[in-house]
């Protein structure tokens, strides 16, 4: 993992893009996530799989969630200014993940603030949005950082 640049509240600009990198998904990596955290049989079993309207074995769209959240991590979130968040405006998986696909990932920043309440804290609100191999659209979301701000601290 490449260390990612320091990057207070301040720095954030509307209308700025990250791009994340890619991962590749496999397989393997479908099964033993859906045998852990979501056994629907189109995660496990190809032949159950062919018969639904995927037509193939598909990625949890809770593990294509947390591929992003690792391609974030790598490119953009720095532990020593992230402080987590409040949470997710919306979440959608528009298109399926299928073995093989190769994923990868931009951010656009859509607001950035720093608190009026809580000096040395910033708010940095995005939307997120992984791609496959052919562009297509795999898993979208808003969502807003709690930053350490550069002011009041």
């Amino acid at each position: 993992m490449s260390p990612v640049t320091r990057r207070f509240a301040e720095d954030f600009r509307v209308g700025e893009e990250f791009e994340l990198g890619s991962y590749v998904v496999t397989r393997d990596e479908f099964i033993d996530f859906a045998r852990k955290y979501d056994p629907f049989p189109f995660h496990l079993d190809e032949e159950v799989a062919k018969a639904t309207p995927f037509g193939g074995i598909i990625a949890s769209g809770w593990m294509t969630a947390l591929i992003w959240l690792r391609l974030m991590h790598e490119a953009l979130l720095d532990p020593a200014t992230v402080l987590g968040s409040p949470g997710h405006e919306k979440m959608n998986w528009p298109t399926p993940v299928k073995p093989g696909d190769m994923l990868y990932g931009r951010v656009e920043i859509k607001e950035s603030r720093t608190s009026k309440s809580k000096p040395g804290l910033g708010f940095v609100r995005y939307t997120a949005k992984l791609y496959n191999q052919r562009d297509d659209c795999v898993f979208v979301t808003t969502s807003t950082l709690i930053v350490r701000a550069r002011t009041g601290t």
